[in-house]
Order: structure tokens, then C-alpha cells, then sequence
């Protein structure tokens, strides 16, 4: 009896080891490169998809124990590429894009992220580690957004992957939204907005 009750508080604590909450090791403040950093987009039609990408400005991790203790990037919206199109559909599109029915470049040239907090994930099937919620302010108006990130540091770099998805309306980007306006038919755009996010960055001297 005695041995069975030891093996099951053996089979017990070999469980919690492995179940334990992980840990990124590398506290610091670390800055993101903007030339190797990338923001893919994909945004959706009833009838068709279209994606592209948008350019970094800056950016900065910190890291603290177990996640990120804080983060604030800006991204370039005047960078805003299409590249499932070519000639004119590519101009056209991309115009349309930086235009007030959509991102307003001329006036908010820049969307900004701040990361408010983050607690480590266990069990993603995606091999995501963190949970990281922020606010996201796109065209002067902020909304908190949270999701799922693979962060990892080695030799004084960080790397940083997630998806974001947001609903373009709560921040009033509304052109031809079904939620906003019903008689669409099938012309309409669908209202959430994929950002598919890879950081890269280096330890702050």
C-alpha cells in the first residue's frame, strides 16, 4: 500500500513539473528592427480575399520573469501594400486602403499597440506561450484587443509571432460594412481584419 500511495505522489509531482507554468528567460528592454520585422494583412470580401503588408516605425519589448512587463509599437499605414494585385487594381486598392474609408493615412499616419499585460499560456495547440493584452489605437481611437503570441529569446534577440484579428468597426472603419449597412447583398466586406505579426528585435545596450 505504501508503495502505491509513493507512486501515485511521484506520478503526481512529475504531472505539475510538466504542466508548470512555462518561463522566458532573458529580462531586458529589447528594440524591435523595423526592417526585418513584418505585419502581414488579410482582409476579406464576400467574393474574394486580399492581403498584403505594412511596415514597422519603431517598437520596444521589455521583458520581466515570466512574459512581457511592457511593449509599444507604431506601424507605418503610409507602407500599406497590397500584393495579391499588380498595375493598376494594386494602386487603386492601396489608394483606397489609405483613404477616409478606411485607414485615413494623411491624417493618422501611424496606428499604435501598447501592451498593457501578459500571462504565460500552457496547452495551445498552436505552441503559443503568452496571452498578451493591449490597446490598439487606429485612427485616434483605442479599444482593447487580447490574443495569443510565441515569444522566444536567444543570444540576446527576441522573436515574437501572433495573429490579431480585430473588427474594423469600433474603429470606425465602416465602408461597406454588413453590420452597418444592410442592403449589400453580396458586396459587402467582412468586418474583422487579420494582422499577422512577426517581431524580431535585439537586447538594448
Amino acid at each position: 500500500m505504501k508503495k502505491i500511495i509513493l507512486s501515485s505522489i511521484t506520478l503526481l509531482a512529475l504531472a505539475f513539473i510538466s504542466f508548470k507554468v512555462p518561463v522566458i528567460h532573458g529580462d531586458g528592454s529589447y528594440t524591435i528592427d523595423p526592417s526585418i520585422s513584418t505585419v502581414e494583412w488579410v482582409g476579406k470580401k464576400f467574393t474574394e480575399d486580399h492581403v498584403g503588408t505594412i511596415g514597422f516605425k519603431n517598437g520596444n519589448i521589455v521583458m520581466s520573469g515570466h512574459g512581457i512587463a511592457s511593449g509599444k509599437f507604431e506601424i507605418d499605414m503610409t507602407t500599406i501594400n497590397c500584393t495579391d494585385l499588380s498595375g493598376e487594381s494594386k494602386e487603386d486598392l492601396e489608394g483606397h486602403l489609405r483613404s477616409d474609408d478606411f485607414f485615413s493615412t494623411e491624417k493618422f499616419p501611424t496606428v499604435l499597440f501598447v501592451i498593457n499585460s501578459s500571462v504565460p499560456l500552457q496547452g495551445d495547440p498552436n505552441g503559443n506561450n503568452l496571452t498578451i493584452k493591449g490597446d490598439l489605437t487606429i485612427k485616434g481611437i483605442t479599444n482593447e484587443v487580447q490574443f495569443p503570441a510565441l515569444v522566444k529569446i536567444a543570444d540576446q534577440a527576441i522573436t515574437a509571432k501572433a495573429t490579431i484579428t480585430f473588427d474594423r468597426t469600433k474603429w470606425d472603419i465602416k465602408y461597406k460594412s454588413k453590420t452597418i449597412f444592410a442592403d449589400l447583398g453580396d458586396k459587402f466586406i467582412y468586418d474583422d481584419v487579420d494582422l499577422k505579426v512577426m517581431l524580431v528585435g535585439n537586447l538594448a545596450k
